[in-house]
């Protein structure tokens, strides 16, 4: 059997049966698909089983809720795939991706073959495109490396910031011993994927947009996260690692700091997302734990470097540790994004 695709269920009984759909309805038909029902308290469980008895090719396992890392693993031990596509369970796929995924996998065998991605923001009912700029196979340590030096940012969200959009050797993952951190809330496809590039030899890459990806209000993305800075430490040094594999960590340090920071420096505005239910102490709390955490210093790297003006301001303020006028910037901060929707 040529793919198993994995999908780990969680109370989407809005959305399940048109992820399903997109699977079932692809080109080709040779692939399995494992429903792992994560303790669901709606309907998606009853109707994983319900789709399971219309079609042999799906396999349901209905386990006590441990989040999607412990989902995604346990689906990997039951897969008999020769690749794995892990897909989340209110995205859809395009009819014809499978079918040109698996020409790519006869015809080069690649470690990785991944497509880029529709990503579309159902609450401000916006839509973008991210994808690699061209098609290309990188086969060997010394091509991938190469193409690490001098990675267009939306080849390197492509390459490691997503999992829904690849196809993965199985035998690569096993021989590898890679599975998903159950300890991680936060980046644990970021560190998955950095943790893959450390072995890997073949990646095939297409620019066509084959995944839906539906950002929605209720997502971890859109959350506040109030302990966000072990995961972070955890990317950056996966990030780290990865580059290290093939000698050109040194030459992109800066550039992975300043994406790293980026991030962190994101993670710190979040404070005043709607989403973010602390009390005025607890923020306050929260700041003071960010102003002595090694995140701090990849922020201020960022702000440093960024280049824009007003980032200098949030310079200052951080650097100087004041508390109100960080308070002020955040709401000021979040007033602005409102506005703009």
């Amino acid at each position: 059997m040529i793919l198993t695709v994995i999908i780990p269920i969680y109370n989407v009984e809005k959305y399940l049966k048109k992820t399903l759909n997109s699977v079932l309805n692809q080109k080709i038909n040779d692939f399995e698909i494992i429903l792992v029902d994560d303790g669901s308290t709606d309907e998606s469980g009853a109707i994983c089983d319900e789709f399971a008895e219309k079609d042999t090719r799906i396999r349901v396992f209905h386990i006590t809720n441990g989040g999607v890392s412990r989902a995604r693993n346990f689906g990997l031990t039951q897969a008999t795939g020769d690749y794995i596509h892990f897909m989340d369970s209110d995205d859809l796929v395009e009819p014809e991706m499978y079918e040109q995924f698996s020409n790519i996998i006869k015809k080069e065998y690649p470690d990785i073959v991944m497509c880029g991605s529709l990503q579309i923001n159902s609450r401000r009912h916006t839509e973008m495109v991210v994808a690699p700029e061209q098609e290309a196979f990188l086969n060997g340590r010394n091509q991938i490396a190469e193409y690490l030096n001098q990675i267009p940012l939306n080849d390197m969200q492509c390459l490691i910031h997503y999992i829904w959009n690849k196809w993965y050797k199985r035998e690569f993952l096993l021989k590898n011993k890679l599975s998903f951190s159950p300890t991680l809330n936060l980046g644990e496809d970021y560190v998955f994927n950095c943790t893959a590039l450390k072995s890997i030899e073949k990646i095939y890459k297409v620019p066509n947009t084959y995944y839906h990806y539906f950002i929605r209000g209720n997502s971890l993305v859109s959350a506040f996260q109030s302990e966000p800075w072990k995961s972070r430490q955890m990317l950056f040094d996966a990030h780290k690692e990865s580059y290290k594999s093939f000698g050109i960590w040194s030459e992109n340090k800066n550039a992975i700091m300043l994406e790293e920071g980026k991030m962190c420096f994101a993670a710190l505005r979040s404070v005043n997302s709607s989403r973010c239910e602390l009390s005025f102490a607890e923020k306050t709390a929260f700041l003071r734990k960010f102003s002595d955490s090694e995140q701090m210093k990849l922020t201020v790297f960022y702000l440093k470097n960024s280049g824009k003006n007003l980032h200098r301001v949030w310079l200052f303020l951080i650097q100087k540790f004041n508390l109100f006028g960080i308070r002020i910037m955040l709401l000021a901060d979040y007033a602005e994004r409102r506005i703009r929707g």
